[in-house]
């Protein structure tokens, strides 16, 4: 009877476990399986901070996350938002109105013709044509007048400075000499103005040349940086961080041309440049960043713009930048550029 008992024990058992079975595996694989939704895809945005007199800690050089870790399928497809740039050690960034702009001069090449045309800075004044250079700009005019025209014909309480793109394939030192050089003459007529000297944007993988690469750009920016770190009253800025993919190169989607960025992403720009001030003690946002408030000045722009700009007034945009070359005699011999369309080393910004 005893043994009859077990069997039938037995058998219960068995039956139990199957028919429990399917319900327990079921709920072990819903509470083992964690399925991640790919993230909607979204522009790139600058998010509102306070304004603050604290200094900045320094930001570590990778372009990626500070984990190291592989980015997951929605870090991945999401755009990047806006984050502090590698800033000179005693930095103290502050978030500004735009009026802090209303005595800016912005000299620069092709990203700044960028920014006066299509972003939200409109009461600033600018110095800027495509190809411009670093070790031209001395000889440059622009509608009717000279740099030392502009720096002594008013005083500018900031001084806005984009150049390099068009000498990256130049000896980096002759570069930094010239940006030394530039700095005297802005010193020279606007002793008493902040200057920001601001990083050279990347370039997509695949806008890479033999003469220009993002490691060459980055050579360059940290050059510029140090050189800012060195003078009175000089800053650095890197906007790459806003714009780079997760290789460290500027994002294909964000781009049409692998070069400039398109007409709609110079308002992220300024913005981002509205939260990198340093204070003047008059123009320091209250509270949450004002970051918007020039966005009517150009809101005709944000749908029509989804090209680059037409630098030099070719329809088919397809006139890139001046890539020159520089030897121990002393002389600069660039090439002129051309509108073939190849993006070649004959090609400027």
């Amino acid at each position: 009877m005893n043994k009859y008992r077990q069997c039938m024990y037995t058998v219960i058992l068995i039956l139990t476990c199957l028919v429990a079975s399917p319900f327990i595996y079921k709920q072990i694989w819903e509470t083992s399986s964690v399925k991640q939704p790919k993230a909607a895809k979204k522009e790139p945005t600058v998010s509102t901070v306070e304004a603050t007199t604290e200094a900045v800690s320094e930001q570590p050089e990778t372009e990626t996350d500070p984990s190291e870790a592989e980015p997951t399928s929605s870090e991945a497809d999401a755009e990047p938002t806006t984050a502090k740039p590698v800033v000179t050690e005693d930095a103290e960034f502050v978030t500004s109105t735009s009026e802090y702009f209303s005595d800016a001069l912005f000299i620069g090449d092709s990203r700044t013709v960028g920014i006066k045309d299509y972003g939200t800075i409109k009461n600033a004044s600018y110095f800027c044509s495509v190809g411009l250079a670093a070790y031209k700009i001395g000889s440059e005019n622009i509608n009717g007048y000279s740099l030392s025209d502009m720096l002594s014909g008013d005083k500018y309480g900031k001084i806005y400075i984009m150049l390099g793109i068009n000498e990256v394939a130049n000896d980096v030192e002759y570069t930094i000499g010239e940006f030394r050089k530039l700095l005297d003459t802005v010193k020279k007529y606007q002793p008493d103005a902040i200057v920001y000297l601001e990083g050279n944007l990347h370039v997509t993988i695949a806008a890479q040349t033999q003469n220009i690469t993002n490691e060459g750009i980055d050579l360059l920016n940290s050059r510029l940086e140090e050189l800012a770190a060195e003078t009175e009253n000089v800053y650095f800025l890197n906007i790459n961080e806003v714009f780079d993919d997760e290789t460290g190169a500027l994002t294909p989607d964000f781009t049409s041309d692998g070069i400039h960025v398109l007409g709609k992403y110079y308002q992220t720009w300024c913005e981002w440049l509205l939260q990198h001030t340093i204070s003047d003690g008059k123009n320091e946002a209250n509270g949450e960043a004002e970051v918007t408030t020039t966005a009517a000045a150009t809101e005709a722009y944000s749908e029509s713009n989804d090209t680059y700009a037409d630098y030099s007034g070719n329809s088919d945009n397809d006139y890139y930048e001046d890539y020159n070359s520089y030897d121990d005699s002393g002389s600069n011999d660039y090439y002129s550029g051309d509108d073939d369309g190849d993006s070649d080393y004959n090609d400027e910004y």
